[in-house]
């Protein structure tokens, strides 16, 4: 049973050695998305903004209602089994 406490023990060890060669976000620039390359500071007009919000919630409201439907079809198939 000794053995475990020896294993943990240097498993954490291990892993606190390893966090002081973790750079930080803070001293380096912010990169964005998944390849790692700086954001666009791209401007949009309110409309646009307004219409793409609009866009994204009714997507969303879409989404939910699809769920639900799903959800309430498979209960109602589950009981009837």
């Amino acid at each position: 049973m000794s053995w475990g406490g020896a294993v943990a023990a240097m498993v954490s060890s291990l892993k606190n050695n390893a966090r002081v060669k973790r750079t930080k976000i803070f001293n380096s620039e912010h990169k964005g998305g998944y390849r790692n390359e700086p954001t666009n500071g791209k401007k949009v007009s309110k409309e646009a903004l307004a219409a793409i919000k609009s866009e994204i919630k009714s997507r969303a409201a879409r989404r939910k209602r699809r769920q639900i439907a799903a959800l309430f079809l498979s209960l109602i198939i589950a009981l009837f089994e």
